[in-house]
Parts: C-alpha cells; structure tokens; sequence
C-alpha cells in the first residue's frame, strides 16, 4: 500500500511539473524590445513595470522577468534595494500568465502575471 502512494505521489508530481512547464513555453513570435524599472512593490507579486508609451496599457502593468539562458545577467538579481534600476531588454513575452522558471519566493506566492523572456539586456540605471 506505501508504495502504490508513492508511485501515485510521484505521478502527480510529475504531471504538474509537466502542465506548468507546457502553459510557459508557448512565446509570442513578435521580439520586441522594453524598458522596465524595479517597483519595490512590498509582495513577492511581479516587480518590474513597463516603461513604454507605445504599449497600450490603461494602467501600470507589473511583470516577471525570465532570462533565456544563464549567461545573461539576471536582471532580479542586480536590485540593490537602494538605487532605481531601469533595464532595456529584448525578448519575448509568453502568450499565458504564470511565474517565471525558478520562480521560487520566501513567503508567500503572488499573482501570476505576464512573464518577459529576455535573451538581451543592457542596464539603463
């Protein structure tokens, strides 16, 4: 019986991985290229927001951000907590809202959001 539940926990597992990965690897073909700027929104919700005039939005879009490959810097990583950090990056957006890969919080879990994936970036400060 212990091992019918670990084969069924395993599974479940397994199939959950596999559905998240499956709805965050459909991206939008249109690269495009974006400033953001860390808001220091006090959640662990998405933190970067979209600088662009062009991107018809009635309000302040908040989004995650993914690197494509672990050779670009990981722009999550360069807040300071003190300093404005504004990026330009260029990349794609997923078609569906989720959380980015590795997307991991300390406490708590915020709102799934639009996720950029990035395969260039240059620190605007």
């Amino acid at each position: 019986m212990k091992v019918l539940k670990i084969i069924v926990l395993a599974v479940s597992l397994v199939s959950f991985k596999n559905t998240t990965a499956t709805s965050q690897e459909k991206l939008e073909k249109k690269t495009v290229t974006i400033t953001v700027t860390y808001g220091y929104v006090g959640c662990t919700c998405a933190q970067w927001v979209i600088n662009n005039s062009n991107i018809n939005k009635p309000q302040r879009e908040y989004i995650y951000l993914e690197p494509a490959n672990d050779k670009l810097k990981d722009a999550d990583k360069q807040v300071d907590g003190t300093h404005v950090l504004k990026v330009k990056i260029t990349g794609h957006f997923y078609l569906e809202k989720g959380y980015p890969e590795n997307y991991n919080p300390a406490k708590g879990r915020g709102d799934a959001a639009r996720i950029f994936r990035y395969d260039k970036i240059k620190i605007v400060r």
